[in-house]
């Protein structure tokens, strides 16, 4: 059985680093550290988007109306899932309770 070992972001970097130098073929490198050629490319693709966003501009606190209602509406859906499961949780815990009560009685 293969034990996965998972990288640090720092480790992740310096992979997809070595990978983008020049001449470098990303399959050797891929290879070299024991990762999925399609997994490396993903981190390039991200490594890519990180680099090129201004992590010092303040975040865009424009949200659309779209958005927003969008939103409200993941929150009614999850509080309604979060209101079954309480209830399920309840039901189960007063059919146990009624289950172990006759178990005593026995």
């Amino acid at each position: 059985m293969r034990t996965v070992r998972r990288l640090t972001l720092s480790e992740k970097i310096a992979i997809v680093r070595e990978s983008l130098a020049p001449g470098v073929v990303a399959a050797h490198v891929a290879r070299r550290h024991g990762i999925a050629l399609n997994v490396l490319y993903y981190w390039r693709k991200v490594y890519r988007e990180i680099a090129s966003t201004d992590l010092t501009a303040a975040p865009k606190e424009e949200t659309t109306q779209g958005e927003l209602a969008d939103l409200r509406l993941q929150v009614r859906n999850l509080e309604r899932l979060l209101g079954q499961r309480t209830l399920e949780i309840a039901l189960l815990k007063a059919r146990l309770g009624k289950d172990s009560d006759d178990d005593l009685a026995r």
